[in-house]
């Protein structure tokens, strides 16, 4: 599966090489293209300031989604089922569906997913199932996308340990295995916590854990072959603190992968960044001070061209 708008193939990106060498190859995979996107809320401000123009919502950012997989974080469910929850409302109209059309996967385990109850939660995937994109949980999904196994998962870090009986078993069936957290202080650094839950899930056989629910961009690291993006801040958000305006598109690119069965050598992986601005419930690319801030934060080195490759 090659996402709709993936235009342009070609130059490699230009930061933060990794090597992942596991063990014994066979064919040689063809390159493999990940965006990666922090929190989206299509609620509040956001939903007001769209007045109803959910199409046009990423139109300022829409160049920077090309890729064979395109991942965020669904902060505000999309669901008219009552509110059964406590505190901040983040239930968006179903209409809202039509904004996400740059997206192929997006992980729909966070503090806010039962906004709207159970019911409220399984009318939210069913929903984005009817328009072709994938929701993201804590049972592994495993596709196919230009010869690789892909396994996708995701959690909310509520207190109970990470599912790494998942990501091992993902490990066995994928030659990549993508965890997607909601952890971490809101509008803090990198936490002990998620520092020591990064470690277990690359233990487990994580190859990439990107990050959401700081809602402030957070730096990365490499722990052994697994590259670990903390947070990418807030890609689409209505808040009103100037440090959760800042938010970041990573693309990530997969080389070189010689595969043998669910095993992978040889590979080269790597990752640049796009910054992106949010405020009021709108997006558009970071200038200036607020781009070099966000590739700063994460340091990272920005994507050629804006993130075409």
């Amino acid at each position: 599966m090659i996402h709709p708008d993936l235009r342009h193939v070609g130059r490699s990106l230009a930061a933060c090489l990794l090597a992942v060498g596991l063990t014994s190859g066979g064919r040689e995979a063809p390159p493999f293209t990940l965006v990666l996107a922090g929190d989206i809320n299509l609620a509040r401000g956001a939903a007001r300031a769209q007045d109803q123009h959910w199409p046009d919502t990423f139109g300022a950012v829409r160049e920077v989604f090309q890729g064979d997989l395109v991942l965020a974080n669904l902060e505000s469910p999309l669901t008219d089922q009552p509110k059964v929850t406590a505190g901040i409302d983040l239930r968006a109209p179903l209409a809202a569906v039509q904004a996400l059309t740059p997206f192929t996967h997006l992980s729909v385990e966070n503090n806010h997913a039962l906004d709207g109850g159970e019911r409220g939660q399984h009318q939210n995937m069913l929903l984005l199932r009817a328009q072709q994109l994938t929701p993201v949980t804590r049972q592994p999904v495993v596709q196919s996308f230009r010869g690789l196994n892909v396994a996708l998962l995701s959690y909310l870090d509520d207190g109970s340990p990470p599912p790494l009986a998942q990501v091992q078993a993902a490990r066995q069936q994928a030659h990549i295995v993508i965890v997607m957290p909601h952890w971490g202080a809101e509008y803090n650094a990198v936490t002990t916590r998620q520092r020591t839950q990064a470690r277990l899930l690359a233990q487990a056989g994580a190859t990439l854990i990107v990050g959401s629910g700081p809602h402030v961009l957070q730096g990365h690291e490499r722990i052994g072959d697994t590259l670990v993006l903390y947070s990418l801040g807030n890609l689409l958000f209505d808040q009103p603190y100037p440090e959760a305006w800042l938010g970041a598109v990573v693309r990530v690119q997969f080389r070189g992968a010689q595969v043998g069965g669910t095993q992978v050598k040889g590979t080269q992986l790597s990752a640049c960044a796009v910054p992106t601005l949010t405020r009021s419930g709108r997006v558009a690319l970071a200038q200036g001070l607020n781009f070099q801030k966000a590739l700063s934060r994460l340091n990272l080195q920005s994507c050629p061209k804006q993130g075409r490759m």
